[in-house]
């Protein structure tokens, strides 16, 4: 499968017990972020993060379904379809 880009929202809720496995798993996968932006909403008591990431369809399942499996946190991925590149 030919690599794509995508967009990653996470959302991170329960900072105590979500913040560091979340952490791990980006740091594992940190040769396909190609942007990483992050929130803090401290007056929320939330954290959002955001990625730009470049992973084929079942590489970029594997990592979401990761990420949704943890307790305190929650992920949204949209697939970028930019002209040739689809």
């Amino acid at each position: 499968m030919d690599p794509k880009r995508h967009v990653v929202t996470i959302v991170i809720d329960d900072i105590d017990k979500a913040f560091q496995p979340v952490s791990e798993l980006l740091h594992a996968y940190a040769p396909h972020i190609l942007l990483r932006v992050g929130y803090p909403m401290r007056d929320w008591g939330v954290s959002a993060i955001f990625l730009v990431m470049e992973l084929d369809t079942a590489q970029m399942g594997a990592f979401s379904g990761k990420l949704g499996m943890m307790q305190g946190v929650k992920v949204k991925t949209t697939t970028l379809k930019i002209g040739d590149h689809q």
